[in-house]
């Protein structure tokens, strides 16, 4: 039965077949239970419940025939997944975790974005969402975008102005500042279900005057960070990185995460 992951520290996932009314709930350790003749709108509340565990034991604990499924494998994705589908930054975080043997899957997920003018609040959000859909601990990258001169323009608005602005149109927005500076914030979250953990660096750049490189991301030709002479577009082209690598997030996650895989096993 196909279960629908949720944000629970009791339970993991909630199925129900609607032809014979039989409700399947995936508890933590691994425990799958099947209930009997549960009614529609019981399940559909139990999704909408603000405390799925606490719904379990008003409303279906002991007031439906059950039995433990002991046959149904273990078929669930295991291990940390990034959820993203920018395969730059998936290749940055195999960077940082390959060193210290810590295996990741790359999982393209349709999440939905909160609209904040708090990154981490943005973030923290996606994450839970992204852990939804993937029933397993994820991590997810955001980007925030701003611009001083724009007072702070475009913010978490950025994925939808790239899609709608070309290079040539953030050149104009800027043109008479002569405040040219432009800061990425990246927010690194991991997810598990029960703890975050928020990473977060700020990487500050400045806005060239003509268009410079080949990307699908038209704010990369227009930019260059830190004290470099090339853009994101051009670096990106000739396989270098625009930033330190040694200077982000990823590493700090590796870090922390192999931190707490030994913490763990002692």
């Amino acid at each position: 039965m196909k279960r629908t992951p949720v944000d629970s520290s009791d339970v993991v996932s909630v199925g129900y077949d609607s032809s014979d009314r039989t409700l399947e709930i995936e508890f933590r350790d691994n425990r799958i239970y099947r209930y009997s003749d549960v009614p529609q709108d019981i399940y559909d509340a139990f999704l909408r419940a603000d405390s799925y565990g606490g719904y379990f034991n008003s409303y279906i604990n002991g007031y439906y025939r059950y039995r433990r499924v002991e046959s149904i494998a273990q078929t669930k994705p295991q291990g940390l997944a990034f959820v993203t589908g920018n395969s730059r930054k998936f290749r940055d975080m195999l960077n940082a975790l390959d060193p210290l043997g810590i295996e990741v899957e790359q999982v393209n997920l349709d999440i939905d974005e909160i609209q904040s003018d708090d990154p981490e609040k943005v973030a923290l959000a996606k994450a839970k969402a992204a852990f939804r859909a993937a029933g397993r601990p994820v991590v997810i990258n955001d980007s925030y975008w701003t611009i001083p001169a724009l007072k702070g323009f475009p913010g978490a608005y950025m994925s939808s102005v790239a899609t709608w602005f070309t290079a040539e149109d953030f050149l104009r927005l800027m043109e008479g500042k002569t405040d040219r500076s432009i800061c990425c914030r990246e927010t690194l979250v991991y997810y598990d279900g029960k703890r975050s953990k928020i990473f977060g660096i700020d990487y500050w750049g400045k806005f060239v005057y003509e268009p410079r490189g080949e990307s699908q991301h038209q704010i990369d030709k227009v930019i260059v960070f830190g004290d470099q002479e090339l853009t994101v577009a051009e670096n990106e082209q000739e396989g270098r990185t625009s930033i330190d690598p040694n200077d982000n997030i990823w590493h700090d996650f590796a870090k922390w995460y192999n931190l707490q895989r030994k913490l763990k096993r002692a």
